[in-house]
């Protein structure tokens, strides 16, 4: 059986519909909110909760050796830290809520917390 080549108005109309449906969806229900507290873990245990809307250095010694957080203009990084492959540092800076940076080695790592918990497969 063969489909016609042509391109009808209707088809145009079904694929404007869906667009404007995913848009709608993204923008109603995938929503990023900005975080306002940085919780800083340390093997194992929280080791402090700290504004996201102060400058501030906060350094870490553990079984590698230092890493070093950074929290500035409403968002967070790592700085730098001793382990081999750096992915911690290269994944730049965060600032929604939900977000979340882990160096394994050093047992580290700092998540953003906000007015409410972000869902996600981890959560659900």
């Amino acid at each position: 059986m063969k489909l016609p080549a042509k391109f009808f108005l209707g088809d145009s109309l079904i694929i404007l519909v869906s667009l404007i449906f995913i848009i709608f969806a993204f923008k109603t229900f995938w929503h990023f909110e900005t975080g306002s507290v940085v919780q800083v873990n340390f093997q194992g245990k929280t080791y402090g909760n700290f504004s996201l809307f102060q400058d501030k250095k906060i350094s870490l010694i553990g079984h590698e050796g230092e890493s070093m957080i950074e929290i500035k203009d409403g968002r967070a990084r790592f700085k730098s830290a001793p382990c081999k492959n750096q992915y911690c540092i290269q994944q730049g800076w965060i600032s929604y809520t939900g977000q979340m940076l882990i160096c394994i080695p050093n047992e580290v790592s700092i998540e953003i917390l906000g007015k409410t918990k972000a869902y996600d497969s981890l959560n659900y």
